[in-house]
Order: structure tokens, then sequence, then C-alpha cells
């Protein structure tokens, strides 16, 4: 079956995250540009906070993250979250989609497990440790199965910080 091409691909991604969010009462839309720092903005209704999203959208098995190579981890300016949207091209012109919510503190989890489980096969082939600023990360579809449509994370972040707003105005 044909692919979707790249461009395309993660355009789809991108805008499907933002329906599913919308759909469920957040407001969310993709940000534009060839050096933008994410790609959605969830804004919550009394427009007084964003939450900055993360979507990678892949047509295998895997999600190419490069959490090492952007040094992630530990960056004040990473995501708050990352959707990992899977879409296959069935026969018929159908597709099947997944989605896989994860804060970033989930994903950087996920990806240092995938990471310590290539270093160590790394290390018994070449006697010395895989250099991570190189390469490309990614995380297997088997590493992310449990955060499979867990959008309450990004909701219940929004219903949280709305319910504290009533709280300090009725006082």
């Amino acid at each position: 079956m044909e692919k979707i091409p790249s461009y395309l691909l993660n355009l789809a991604g991108e805008y499907r995250v933002c329906s599913e969010l919308n759909k469920r009462g957040v407001f969310a839309t993709v940000t534009y540009g060839n050096h933008k720092g994410v790609d959605v903005y969830a804004i919550s209704d009394r427009q007084e906070r964003a939450l900055r999203i993360e979507v990678k959208t892949s047509q295998q098995g895997n999600f190419v993250t490069k959490i090492s190579q952007k040094r992630l981890a530990k960056n004040p300016t990473a995501p708050d979250f990352w959707v990992l949207f899977q879409i296959i091209r069935n026969g018929d012109e159908s597709f099947t989609e997944r989605f896989f919510v994860l804060s970033n503190k989930d994903i950087c989890s996920v990806q240092a497990a995938r990471n310590r489980k290539y270093a160590k096969g790394y290390f018994a082939r070449h006697k010395c440790k895989p250099d991570f600023t190189k390469g490309v990360d990614n995380v297997k579809l088997s590493d992310v199965l449990k955060y499979e449509d867990d959008w309450s994370k990004i909701v219940q972040r929004f219903s949280r910080a709305e319910r504290a707003h009533r709280v300090r105005a009725s006082r």
C-alpha cells in the first residue's frame, strides 16, 4: 500500500490531535512555521493557560522522538505533553488510527528505558557505550501501549486549573 508523504503525514497528525482535543472540550490549534517550538497549543477557556503539545505521527510501529538529541529530558522549554499518532492505511482506502498521550515526564522515562536496552546490546557488540547525542531516538509502539487514548491527562490539567480559578475567585 502507498504511504502518505511525510509532509502530509505530519499535518494530518497535528490536525487530528487538535480535532480530538476540540471534541473533548479543549481548544487546540496547530502552530505553523519551519522553526516552531511545538506542534499544537491547547488553550484554556479563560485563555490564561496554554499547554505545549508535540505530535509524532507514524505509519509504522515506532515513533521518532529525538529526545536525547534535543536534550528534552531536562529542558524547561520541553513540551508539556506528547501525542503519538499511528495511522495505518487499510486496503479499502480507510485508515486505522491510534493515539498515545504522554506527559513529557512519561515520554522521557519511556525513551530512557528504550535507550538503556539499546545501550546494553550496543555495549555487548562494541565494548563501548553509544553516543545518544548522535543518531535518532525513537520509541516502539509496544513501549507506549498503556498510554493509548489517555486524553484525560490533558483535559484534567485544564479542569484543575479552572477549579482553582473558581476557588480563588470565590474568596
